[in-house]
């Protein structure tokens, strides 16, 4: 009988792992599907191109997570009023960080702390490090399209027009 058993709990353990799988990849299908929404309303609203085929919610899954990512803005911004996206930060795109750079030239910490003064508030740490993120990235990509120039390497590097 403790074969029996030792089977029994072995099989109930094993559904255990899937029905936790499972769980699992339903919560990933939902975020990747809002995804997609966020993604088409960044596309003007439309949908996703029809050369991607297969991919994106299903006609038959309305339901559930199809119903999340289909939601309509909640409210309209008022004129001069900032987007806040989900990590409380406001909209850096465009030439925010170009506009940061100066003619004098700028190390990385110079940059973001001119950045966190342009902010209306005051972040917290992951805000910060969210803004640092977001500030590498994009004064790398003025750096490589010649928008901005940069001198140095490491920390001595400083960035300048």
């Amino acid at each position: 009988m403790s074969n029996l058993e030792s089977a029994r709990a072995a099989i109930e353990a094993e559904l255990s792992h899937a029905r936790n799988g499972l769980q699992y990849y339903h919560s990933r299908i939902e975020a990747l599907e809002s995804m997609l929404g966020q993604l088409a309303g960044f596309q003007g609203g439309g949908a996703v191109p029809a050369s991607r085929g297969k991919r994106g919610p299903k006609p038959g899954l309305a339901g559930k997570a199809g119903a999340k990512a289909a939601k309509p803005e909640k409210g309209l911004r008022r004129k001069g009023e900032r987007k806040i996206n989900s990590s409380g930060l406001p909209f850096t795109g465009g030439d925010f960080w170009e506009n940061l750079v100066l003619d004098e030239p700028r190390s990385f910490p110079d940059i973001l702390e001119a950045a966190i003064g342009k902010l209306e508030f005051e972040p917290t740490k992951q805000q910060v490090q969210k803004l640092s993120g977001r500030m590498i990235f994009a004064i790398n990509a003025l750096v490589k399209s010649g928008k901005i120039r940069d001198s140095g390497s490491g920390r001595a590097r400083r960035f300048f027009k």
